[in-house]
């Protein structure tokens, strides 16, 4: 029998196992590795999205818009541009003393101050506006609230690549996710900060540092590549042990476990090899039970990803609830401007659909800056919340929102709507009562100017026209009241 060019057994079995587990190593590295970074960056993204988003609905934009106007202005007067990329240089030391004394200003430390206190509530790095000039590629900041190496009002980013917005989108930027040399990994997203008249003011930003997770996910991986790397070592030692047709069988089933093992979705736990039945008490049975040990030390693995997603879940509920939070007055517990601003958008659908029997009644307190210079702001306080308990028990069906210091606005609908007359009688006949009542303090006795306007589709148009007749309304029966009082 001519033995040229044979193999053993041994050898094909120990060059077999030797390719299949490496083969499994790589494609369990690669997964895990690709599950973990895209579990992590995902949920890092949306955490940044609604970290900025939230924040947005928590500051004046008028504050934003004042700020930047004055960073800008230094700006504008400024005949040339030394980017970040300089920073500490001669040239960018001069260049940025063109806005020296803006840090000092009140509105850049009060808003300094409020993103350093969402920094710590949800333990972010940094929170910033910027203003992207798109057509010369300048990512300008406004005001920085980190603690550390804080980029001063004025200075500028410049670069080729990246996510450059239009510069009047209103549009959030995408999150992104970069890896720089000064800061590490970190997740960013920019949301819009709007004024009341819909025009973009400039880009509130968040940075959430990535460097502790990404160290562990290369940690992870350092220990899966080492700890299937001595599985690979074992494996070769058994197959040298492999004899006769008794190890055949076995090793196929081995083989086509591990060359599916990713086949089905990869986001979840698996129970491949736990589920996998060999009768064998040798190295087989060893082999066997050693796969399943790398399993389930994945498996946990991947559990600890989930236990991270729901996690980084309730931070996205607390987002919600700090959105919800910013609809509310606090004062009187009643809606605010903001939810107003809301209410208005809807009536304004309602109109589109045809749905035009709504109306609006504006209420202003009267005497709220004499009852402050004499008996105190926490007095004065009381009248409001005095006031508003007054307008809600009595236009008890209908939204009531506090859009000023003392003006309210109730949205007139249905029974309301068609009753107004007669609630309108029943306020001003209480509001009289409470003037009488000696037994009250003076900052319990209430006035208050009423007045409100039905939409009449032969004359309005918007919700803003009805908006308008209210306020007039009411101010004709101050003017009114004020001449009573003369007489």
């Amino acid at each position: 029998m001519d033995r040229k060019g044979f193999i053993s057994l041994k050898v094909k079995l120990t060059i077999g196992v030797i390719f299949v587990c490496a083969l499994v190593g790589l494609v369990a590295i690669a997964s895990v590795n690709r599950i973990a970074s895209d579990i992590v960056d995902k949920e890092y993204k949306d955490k940044a999205e609604q970290i900025a988003e939230a924040v947005v609905t928590t500051i004046d934009p008028a504050d934003v818009s004042n700020l930047k106007d004055a960073v800008m202005e230094a700006y504008r007067g400024i005949d040339y541009v030394v980017p970040s990329s300089e920073w500490g240089s001669d040239a960018w030391n001069e260049y940025m003393s063109n806005y020296d004394g803006i840090e000092e200003l009140p509105v850049f430390l009060k808003l300094r101050d409020h993103f350093r206190v969402y920094q710590d509530i949800y333990d972010v790095d940094c929170i910033y506006v910027m203003y992207y000039k798109t057509s010369v590629k300048h990512a300008i900041y406004i005001v920085d609230g980190a603690y550390e190496d804080a980029c001063p009002p004025g200075v500028v980013d410049s670069f080729d690549d990246g996510i450059w917005p239009e510069e009047d989108a209103l549009e959030a930027i995408p999150a992104t996710i970069t890896n720089e040399d000064v800061y590490g990994w970190l997740a960013t997203a920019c949301y819009p900060v709007v004024d009341e008249n819909g025009a973009l003011v400039a880009h509130l930003c968040v940075d959430i540092s990535m460097n502790d997770v990404k160290a562990k996910e290369r940690s992870y991986v350092i220990s899966t590549i080492l700890s299937i790397s001595g599985l690979t070592v074992l494996i070769l030692i058994l197959a040298l042990l492999f004899v006769g047709h008794s190890v055949i069988n076995p090793v196929q089933k081995l083989s086509y476990t591990a060359e599916n093992y990713c086949a089905e979705n990869n986001d979840v736990v698996h129970h491949a090899f736990e589920e996998l039945e060999i009768k064998s008490h040798d190295e087989i049975g060893h082999l066997l039970f050693s796969m399943k040990q790398m399993e389930k030390d994945m498996n946990t693995n991947i559990n600890a990803l989930i236990d991270a997603k729901v996690a980084l879940k309730e931070t996205e509920e607390k987002a919600n609830s700090m959105q919800e939070l910013a609809t509310k007055d606090a004062l009187t517990g009643i809606r605010n401007k903001m939810a107003y601003d809301h209410e208005q958008k809807k009536l304004e659908k309602d109109l589109e659909d045809g749905f035009d029997e709504f109306g609006l009644a504006m209420i202003d307190l009267n005497y709220l800056k004499k009852i402050n210079d004499t008996y105190g702001h926490e007095k004065g306080n009381i009248s409001i919340r005095r006031l508003c308990m007054a307008v809600c028990e009595v236009f008890e069906h209908s939204p009531v929102f506090r859009i000023g210091g003392d003006e309210f606005i109730v949205v007139l609908k249905f029974r309301d709507y068609k009753n107004v007359d007669t609630l309108v009688a029943q306020f001003n006949e209480r509001l009289e009562n409470t003037r009488n009542d000696d037994t009250l303090k003076p900052w319990e006795q209430l006035s208050a100017a009423i007045g409100y306007h039905k939409f009449d589709k032969a004359e309005d148009k918007t919700v803003d026209d009805v908006f308008r007749k209210a306020d007039k309304a009411m101010y004709d029966m101050k003017v009114s009241m004020k001449a009573q009082r003369t007489d």
